[in-house]
């Protein structure tokens, strides 16, 4: 049979796919698993895969250049199915409480760019090679080339201010430097997304798109994910000695801290810059 040959010529026939469904395990709400592909909030990235039936012919005088023939052209058409699967899933991605499918329906220009974007998916994983003669490519795409086609020009902090904590910071003992914000919210029901805000209990903004740059929302995203703060994302985003505050409610994908906490937080912005820097992290479920 095909398929003898074609594992008998290529022996690297991985499960990298199905490996990265089960480490990201719906447990974790910063990631959104689907049949086809996952949306991982905390490393940024889409991810999809595409299937396709190898052509069943027996090759003539058992040469195998039928064989690759079909195998190519299996391939071919795994990744146009991964790419129109990856389109269904970014319709899905929660961009700043509206999915990218409604932003889609507002503004059709966003489809066709949307479109370019996919045609530079890049693989994930090796290639598999599934029972039934089929074949399975993972294509992927960074949230970051997402961003920069959803995030606006303006409502941005300019970069072209100098901040003033360049100036401060310098004077305070490295050890007592806070280098970041957790906010704990793991109490609370909170729905991921690209672009979040952090709003004290009288309704007054602590942390939006007027505190970070574009370039900052685009290349870094304005917060990170994770589970506990054992989790290798924290320290890369906030640092070793970040403010650690508790949420006290959430709302869609907002977070809600009391108004101390807020003071705390719009302090270390001032003496530090962590909220331009986008050294912002939350904890969810």
């Amino acid at each position: 049979m095909i398929i003898n040959l074609i594992r008998n010529r290529l022996l690297f026939i991985t499960a990298f796919f199905s490996l990265s469904f089960s480490q990201t395990s719906s447990q974790h709400t910063f990631v959104v698993t689907t049949d086809e592909g996952f949306i991982d909030y905390a490393n940024r990235i889409i991810v999809c895969r595409g299937t396709a039936e190898i052509e069943a012919k027996t090759p003539v005088d058992n040469s195998l250049k039928l064989v690759e023939k079909n195998l190519k052209i299996a391939k071919a058409e795994a990744r146009t199915t991964a790419r129109l699967n990856l389109i269904e899933l970014m319709k899905q991605v929660n961009f700043d409480g509206r999915l990218v499918g409604e932003l889609m329906e507002e503004e059709p220009l966003i489809e066709s760019r949307l479109q370019g974007l996919i045609g530079s998916a890049y693989q994930q994983g090796e290639i598999e090679y599934l029972e039934g003669e089929k074949v399975a490519i993972a294509l992927a795409v960074k949230m970051s080339g997402l961003s920069e086609i959803l995030t606006d020009i303006d409502g941005y902090k300019s970069e072209s201010m100098t901040p003033a904590y360049l100036m401060t910071s310098a004077a305070v003992p490295k050890s007592q430097r806070i280098s970041g914000i957790v906010i704990d919210a793991r109490e609370h029901a909170v729905d991921p997304s690209m672009s979040p805000e952090v709003i004290d209990m009288q309704g007054n903004l602590v942390y939006g798109t007027i505190s970070y740059s574009r370039s900052k929302a685009v290349n870094r995203g304005p917060v990170g994910y994770a589970y506990s703060m054992d989790d290798r994302n924290v320290s890369q985003r906030v640092g070793s000695n970040p403010l650690f505050v508790e949420a006290v409610g959430s709302l869609d994908d907002d977070v809600y801290i009391t108004s101390m906490d807020a003071a705390k937080v719009r302090q270390a912005e001032k003496s530090f810059g962590v909220l331009s820097n986008c050294r912002v992290m939350l904890l969810l479920q």
